[in-house]
C-alpha cells in the first residue's frame, strides 16, 4: 500500500514509449489479462503475482473507472505466497513418512516416494491456512510518463519492472538526474554532452568533528 495513505517511500520510474490509440481501453484489457488469480492449495506455484484494485486488494474485476483517476493510472501489484513454517512442515512430514512406511511395511523410502509424501503434506497444511498477501501501489501519470511505485526494495522493484513491461509492452527506466534532464527539449549536442558528464564529488576529505 502507500499511494492512498500518503507514504513517501516510493521509487520513481519513467515510462518510455508512445501511448496507443484508445490507451485507456487497451490498458484495461492488458491489466485484466494479467489480473491476480488467487492461489489454491493444489497449485504447484508457491508464489503468484497479478494486478488488483488499488483501493480493495480483493477486487479483481477492474474497469476504466476503478483504474483511471483523470490522467493517472492507479493499480496495485499483488503478490501472494504460501508460507508454512519449516518446523511445522518438518513435523508433519516426519509423521506422514513414518505412517507411510508402517502401512507399506518399508524400512526406507525412494526419492520419488519422499517427494510425493512432502507434496501431500504441503497441500494438507495449505488447506488449514491462507497464503500471505502483499500489495504494492503504483501510480502512473500517463501525461508526463512519471510513475511511482511504493516500494524501495531492489528485488521487488525488479519484479515490478518485469511485470509492468510484460503487461503494457512499454519500457520502464529508473529515475535519475540524467533521465530527469532528458525530459526537457534538448538538442542532440546537449544530449551527447549530458551523456559524457560525470557526477561531482562534493566532499572527499575527512569529516570534521564539531568544535566544543
Amino acid at each position: 500500500m502507500g499511494a492512498l495513505n500518503g507514504s513517501i517511500s516510493f521509487t520513481r520510474f519513467y515510462v518510455e514509449g508512445d501511448l496507443p490509440d484508445n490507451f485507456r481501453d487497451d490498458f484495461i484489457q492488458r491489466i485484466n489479462h494479467r489480473i491476480f488469480v488467487p492461489l489454491t492449495p493444489e497449485d504447484e506455484e508457491k508464489e503468484r503475482t497479478g494486478w488488483c484494485s488499488i483501493e480493495h486488494p480483493l477486487d479483481l474485476d477492474l474497469d476504466v473507472y476503478k483504474v483511471f483517476y483523470n490522467e493517472y493510472l492507479n493499480i496495485g501489484m499483488r503478490v501472494d505466497k504460501w508460507r508454512i513454517p519449516s518446523p511445522i512442515l518438518k513435523a508433519h512430514y516426519t509423521e506422514a513418512e513414518r505412517d507411510y512406511m508402517a502401512e507399506h511395511n518399508k524400512e526406507r523410502l525412494s526419492r520419488d516416494e519422499k517427494l510425493e509424501i512432502k507434496e501431500r503434506v504441503e497441500i494438507k497444511l495449505r488447506h488449514r491456512t491462507m497464503p500471505s498477501m502483499k500489495v504494492i501501489d503504483m501510480s502512473w501519470n500517463t501525461h508526463t510518463g512519471m510513475l511511482r511505485f511504493w516500494n524501495q526494495s531492489s528485488k521487488t522493484c525488479e519484479l515490478f519492472q518485469a511485470f509492468f513491461e510484460d503487461t503494457f509492452q512499454m519500457r520502464l527506466v529508473p529515475q535519475s538526474p540524467y533521465t530527469d534532464a532528458l525530459q526537457f527539449e534538448l538538442t542532440d549536442d546537449q544530449v551527447e554532452l549530458l551523456a559524457m558528464m560525470e557526477p561531482s564529488v562534493l566532499h572527499n576529505g575527512p569529516t570534521l568533528a564539531p568544535s566544543t
